[in-house]
């Protein structure tokens, strides 16, 4: 029903180089999609077109109803609200919240308006953070596999995902290796038609096109309206490379460092507690859920907000992860605020609604970029509050204790044993 009340909307650029892949993937085959040089894709997004392509039945066909195809990435909007919703104890509420993020104009304008599908590889990391704290262990590689394979900024989670998993390292070493192989194995098949399947083996493209999105567009702001948008007056930042240097970096170095500094903030919590899991043994609490979700929605935003080269979409994935928490806590602040953020930010640039006047104040980049400010800022300050420093410290301080008290029995032990030989 969403697809037909929006059923035009999309960015043309986008659209077009779409169509022209369903073609080639039609008439050549999925598996040699990657000898079109304007392929910057992962491989995910091509089994999609593939499909719908297929559907469609013909090139014409595949023109003519390409406004649907937003059906595809429309279902992963569905499924990561559910997948938000999973960690809800009360079921009876599930579905009810779960409207909070399906009637949110913010959360579904990227899949129905704009016609992009960041959509699918949040969904999937969303899933694999579930899986990882039921310690679904392949399931939680598989899907972030997933993500990975769906867009090269999945990248972002993959040091907080292995925080998660950190606890298996030493409390279920052979579940972990299973997970391992199992995520090699996957990856091997879901690669193998580009590899094997077509006229060229293209991983080796296919790796290129992961690393070089980075200064794929080395400008300042690929219209992301975040923190330099506060600190550089200028009005066209997508126009601005962001190697100009300032006090011995460049403004891509700045970004970076700003962004570390601030992800080591967010991510501290998360690394404390899965330290302590690790050396105890004992997995993440529920009580816990809310600092782990708070931190992975404050991930992409950081990411966005410091960066240069961000573009206005990328601040999608933290809707889901701040849903999330809100979800638990009740604290709907960062969700409700950052959602209209990025619903500026977005229409400030499509521009889809053709408002007359696009200078006022809420469309304004620095007004916009203030919001995400106070998500960023409101979210370290109720990420501190959940987090609760001392008992953390003290289960580790209770497991050196007991670990000394069995050192000292074992060498006890070894003393008796050896005074009762002589």
């Amino acid at each position: 029903m969403l697809v037909f009340i929006a059923p035009r909307g999309g960015f043309t650029d986008d659209i077009n180089f779409w169509i022209n892949w369903c073609r080639y993937a039609y008439e050549f085959g999925l598996s040699n999609i990657y000898q079109l040089e304007n392929n910057n894709y992962n491989p995910l997004l091509h089994y999609f077109l593939a499909a719908y392509a297929f559907l469609a039945g013909n090139s014409d066909n595949i023109s003519q109803y390409m406004p649907f195809f937003k059906a595809f990435p429309l279902f992963f909007d569905f499924v990561g609200a559910i997948a938000a919703v999973s960690f809800v104890k009360e079921r009876s509420q599930r579905f009810a919240l779960s409207l909070l993020l399906l009637f949110n104009a913010g959360y579904l304008y990227n899949t129905l308006i704009w016609g992009q599908v960041d959509s699918v590889f949040t969904c999937f990391v969303m899933i694999a953070v579930a899986m990882a704290l039921r310690k679904k262990l392949v399931l939680s590689v598989i899907f972030y596999l997933l993500a990975l394979n769906a867009k090269v900024q999945a990248i972002i989670f993959l040091p907080p995902l292995l925080l998660l998993l950190l606890p298996a390292l030493r409390s279920d070493k052979k579940r972990l290796a299973i997970a391992l192989l199992a995520g090699i194995a996957f990856e091997l098949v879901f690669l193998a038609p580009f590899i094997w399947g077509g006229e060229h083996n293209d991983l080796g493209r296919i790796i290129a096109i992961n690393f070089n999105s980075v200064d794929f567009a080395p400008v300042v702001s690929m219209s992301a309206y975040n923190f330099w948008f506060l600190t550089l007056k200028e009005d066209w930042l997508s126009a601005m490379p962001d190697n100009l240097v300032f006090w011995g970096l460049t403004y891509k170095h700045w970004g970076l460092l700003l962004f570390c500094l601030t992800s080591f903030i967010a991510l501290l919590p998360v690394l404390l507690l899965a330290i302590r899991s690790f050396f105890t043994g004992n997995n993440f609490n529920f009580s816990e859920y809310p600092v782990i979700l708070l931190s992975f929605g404050l991930i992409p935003i950081l990411f966005c907000f410091f960066n240069t080269q961000m573009h206005e979409r990328y601040w999608h994935a933290g809707l889901l992860f701040l849903a999330a928490y809100g979800f638990l806590t009740k604290e709907y602040l960062p969700y409700l605020v950052g959602s209209v953020a990025y619903l500026l930010n977005m229409e400030a640039v499509l521009r889809f609604l053709n408002f007359k006047n696009y200078k006022i104040l809420l469309f304004k980049p620095e007004f916009v970029a203030g919001l995400f400010g106070f998500v960023i800022v409101f979210g370290f300050f109720k990420l501190y509050r959940h987090f609760n420093l001392a008992a953390c410290l003290q289960d580790m301080k209770r497991y050196g204790n007991r670990h000394e008290e069995v050192q000292a029995g074992v060498a006890m032990a070894h003393l008796e044993k050896e005074a009762g030989v002589k």
